[in-house]
């Protein structure tokens, strides 16, 4: 596929990504699943995982997976600055006039709907990842097993993760 192809991808996602990280999945879903079939839904699942347990933002994280994916180390390069280059250009505007206008009642209101909607995305997509991943009685036990943990111990979340990879390596957790 042409590096140009990923750049408008990558570029025209990056246009629409407002919020945090988690953001880019169903826009990534979207436009390189359902649109163009350049990726399946199991391989963007493992690009999240391995992006959330990587230092840096996930978005990019994330980018850099599925840009390899697609054309390896060109692919990542053009995937990530596609990703950037619409938050650089609309960050350098509105750091121009944003100063004048960020007392108005209506632009308060208008970053609470943003934050509404990104909010409704997320749980969208954890819903989708949660239904993709749950395959077995095992997988459903070592997700409370590890919610459990997380809200009535103080372990740390990494070693909770670790004791995962490390039960479901034993137990063979996407078989059963």
């Amino acid at each position: 596929m042409k590096l140009f192809d990923i750049f408008k991808i990558y570029f025209l996602i990056g246009c629409q990504l407002i919020g945090g990280g988690y953001v880019i999945l169903p826009l990534l879903r979207k436009y390189l699943i359902e649109k163009r079939n350049w990726l399946k839904e199991e391989e963007l699942i493992e690009y999240v995982a391995l992006s959330q347990c990587l230092p840096g933002i996930i978005a990019l994280n994330i980018s850099i997976f599925s840009g390899w994916r697609l054309n390896k180390l060109k692919g990542s390069l053009i995937a990530v600055f596609g990703l950037i280059l619409p938050s650089f250009i609309i960050v350098s505007l509105i750091s121009l006039i944003l100063y004048k206008i960020s007392d108005m009642k209506i632009v308060e209101n208008l970053f609470f709907g943003i934050r509404l909607s990104m909010l409704i995305l997320l749980f969208n997509m954890i819903y989708d990842i949660f239904k993709t991943s749950m395959k077995s009685y095992f997988s459903y036990f070592l997700f409370f097993f590890i919610l459990f943990m997380i809200i009535y111990t103080s372990f740390s979340p990494v070693i909770l993760i670790i004791l995962a990879i490390l039960i479901s390596i034993l137990k063979g957790g996407h078989k059963n």
